[in-house]
């Protein structure tokens, strides 16, 4: 959308404003429906405001900001004053510094000035009628739509956008491009938008898909693009778009799409859902690293078992871990009157050494207690492990030589155990587990549990048979910053334009969460950094969490730099996130992954550990990109511009920018990668053993036998 008449088929802007006015006075557009000078309009005279001065905070200007003016609205007057006169002389204007409140006031007021726009039909009734009058002046103009719109289309410079992606449009529209538009339908119920900005706070933006275009322009300069489009649509609408732009795939025919189309969406997403993401990580996780937590797509009978076996094993290894902490810490683990026997510590060393055995050997076969016949000594493991985590039990041991010799037998099992463990770190000590809906997003429906009962009874709860869970592990050693847990959104576009190609966007953002991190209390505002949650919680931030619990990818490198970890990002962090985004892609893309043309943005979100290594959490397709708050807004506007320098501008030149993307995978590139390196045997827990041996009498002795052989 721009303001002046360059591009709209007049011969000057103060011609294309005095039409405009006519045909607003036409239909009686009065001073109420007519929008009032607001704080973005150019003014001849701009004196500066402290609301606009300089900070040392946050000194930098979003891209795509207009010039705002900084005094008073002018109460006496409306725009209809501007309009008279034909001065076209640049106006004199600065620019503001960017703050949170000034930024997210901008994107309402241009919300509100698109409302103002559609919402008068008297006024573009007028308006469509002053375009068919005999004046010369109208003739003139619906001579140069006639010719933009012809030119588009031997060029094939069609595009039709489904939904609200007002930044698509702006940029397609400065390289020629004209677009394909219903009036009948519009991307926005604005009646319903400008009565909720009208009453909802300055902060909130109405949750509309994208940010609204930021370009400094009058509610007048919109009435004349929205009368254009309309005369454009009956010139092209029988014409198929060259470039269609949507994220619900459902709302097009994709049959109807030739292959030459540029379009947003691609096929064979094996990766974007919950459940279809663990399936796909399982299956490469043989000769690939892969950073996931293990996770359980709870849909029969078998893989339940599974779950049941990894769940009762990682809190064995809560156990053991739990027991050396308490060498070097205050807690107390044993004392002569403690409430749970010796039995415990045999129990956790004999199944400790059946699962070393096992994997050192490769004869899952010996694992005896993947079977049932232990199940009644589990419960009663369960029990004591219940009592150890929650009520800080201790274990019945009569001496400190006892001790000591626990210690020492715990330590050297532990050192096993980790080289067959790759997730042996992210486990923690307590066992908690996260359940999630495989159909929801944005932590909706999502719950923290330690105790398995509560885990069942989550997913079997009556009002919820016909949702699916996952259950996946949760990383209990987060990265922490304030002492609050983050996490980090990753945008990644793949084009398929024969080789399919990966670009890693450079800027993100990173969540936090608003309540100090602890494992023991399982609130959503400790745990989970989704926008939807921390905004409701946010005024009770931790001190130091920023204002809108988020910061970009610059600010996080300068806090990197700040506890000198400034290499990290560079060294470990982005190569890992590249590593891992581009392995899942490339194994899953194996088929044809859409038309020739076709291309689709994705967002991953990973968490970090206190070793600063990043864990995937969950790839969406078509993430939101909703300007709740100004930093997603910023980076929305620069994501979107970019996006169109990669998928028009770049094939047509190899030279040309392609904004923040940088391209990590092609037929004859690949950076920060390596998709086929071999590793040590991942092991899942659910693996199930290849025979299953009955318990008899030589088997625990067989156990010691090889607990001697691999001791030494």
């Amino acid at each position: 959308m721009q303001s002046d008449g360059g591009r709209s088929g007049f011969k000057t802007k103060s011609s294309a404003l005095r039409w405009a006015k006519r045909t607003v006075s036409a239909a009686g557009f009065t001073g109420k429906m007519v929008e009032k000078r607001t704080r973005d309009a150019t003014f001849k005279r701009v004196e500066k405001s402290p609301l606009l001065k300089t900070t040392e905070k946050n000194p930098r200007r979003p891209p795509g900001v207009a010039i705002v003016d900084a005094a008073p609205a002018d109460k006496s007057s409306t725009i209809d004053d501007e309009l008279v006169g034909g001065n076209d002389e640049p106006l004199e204007t600065y620019e503001p510094t960017w703050t949170v409140e000034n930024y997210m006031r901008l994107l309402r007021e241009s919300l509100m000035k698109e409302c103002k726009s559609h919402l008068n039909d008297s006024c573009r009734d007028a308006v469509a009628q002053s375009m068919t009058s005999t004046s010369e002046l109208e003739k003139d103009a619906v001579a140069e739509l006639v010719k933009r719109a012809t030119n588009a289309i031997q060029a094939k410079k069609i595009f039709s956008i489904h939904g609200y992606y007002p930044i698509i449009a702006e940029e397609l529209k400065k390289r020629g491009w004209v677009e394909k538009r219903n009036p009948n339908f519009k991307p926005l119920n604005y009646e319903y938008l400008f009565t909720t900005l009208t009453l909802t706070n300055s902060r909130s933006t109405c949750n509309v898909k994208s940010p609204p275009s930021l370009t400094s322009t009058t509610v007048e300069s919109l009435i004349i693009e929205n009368i254009e489009n309309s005369y454009l649509w009956l010139i092209i609408k029988d014409i198929s778009p060259n470039f269609i732009f949507t994220t619900n795939r459902y709302d097009i025919n994709c049959n109807k799409i030739n292959d030459v189309t540029i379009f947003s969406q691609l096929n064979n997403l094996s990766f974007c859902s919950k459940v279809e993401l663990a399936g796909t990580v399982k299956a490469i996780s043989k000769n690939v690293s892969i950073k996931f937590p293990r996770t359980y797509n709870i849909s029969d009978t078998r893989t339940m078992d599974f779950f049941i076996k990894d769940y009762r094993f990682t809190a064995l290894l809560g156990s053991l871990k739990n027991i050396l902490m308490s060498k070097n810490s205050q807690k107390t683990m044993f004392s002569e009157n403690g409430t749970i026997p010796y039995e415990m510590i045999d129990f956790i060393e004999q199944r400790c050494w059946e699962f070393v055995h096992a994997y050192q050997t490769e004869e899952e076969s010996d694992m005896l207690w993947f079977t049932t016949i232990l199940e009644d000594c589990w419960n009663k493991f369960m029990v004591w492990y219940y009592e150890i985590i929650e009520e800080l039990s201790t274990i019945r041991v009569c001496n400190t030589f006892q001790i000591n010799d626990i210690y020492e037998r715990f330590d050297g099992l532990e050192r096993k155990i980790k080289t067959f463990c790759p997730q042996f770190f992210i486990d923690g000590d307590t066992n908690l587990w996260i359940v999630k809906p495989s159909n929801r997003c944005s932590g909706i429906g999502i719950t923290l549990e330690r105790r398995l009962n509560n885990i069942l009874k989550t997913i079997k709860e009556p009002n919820k048979l016909n949702k699916t869970y996952i259950i996946q592990k949760y990383i209990e050693k987060p990265l922490l910053i304030f002492n609050v847990k983050v996490d980090l959104r990753q945008y990644v576009l793949v084009t398929n334009t024969y080789p399919m190609q990966i670009w890693m966007y450079k800027e993100g953002y990173v969540r936090f969460c608003s309540k100090k991190f602890t494992v023991q209390d399982l609130c959503e505002e400790v745990h989970l950094s989704n926008v939807r949650v921390q905004s409701i919680n946010r005024k009770y931030r931790v001190h130091g969490v920023p204002e809108e619990c988020m910061w970009d990818f610059a600010q996080f490198k300068e806090y990197l730099k700040s506890i000198e970890k400034g290499d990290k990002w560079h060294t470990s962090i982005y190569p890992t996130i590249c590593e891992t985004i581009s392995t899942i892609l490339i194994k899953s893309f194996k088929q044809n992954i859409g038309k020739t043309f076709a291309f689709q943005l994705f967002g991953a979100d990973f968490i970090l550990t206190e070793h600063f290594e990043p864990w995937l959490i969950e790839i969406n397709s078509n993430p939101g990109l909703n300007p709740t708050t100004s930093i997603i807004a910023r980076i929305a506007t620069m994501l979107l511009k970019d996006i169109i320098k990669v998928t028009v501008d770049f094939p047509l030149n190899s030279n040309a920018e392609t904004g923040l993307f940088e391209n990590i995978y092609s037929d004859t590139l690949v950076k920060h990668c390596n998709a086929e390196k071999n590793i040590t045997k991942e092991y899942y827990y659910y693996q199930s053993p290849k025979k299953t041996k009955q318990l008899n009498k030589q088997s625990h002795k067989g156990i010691e036998q090889n607990k001697k052989k691999i001791a030494r």
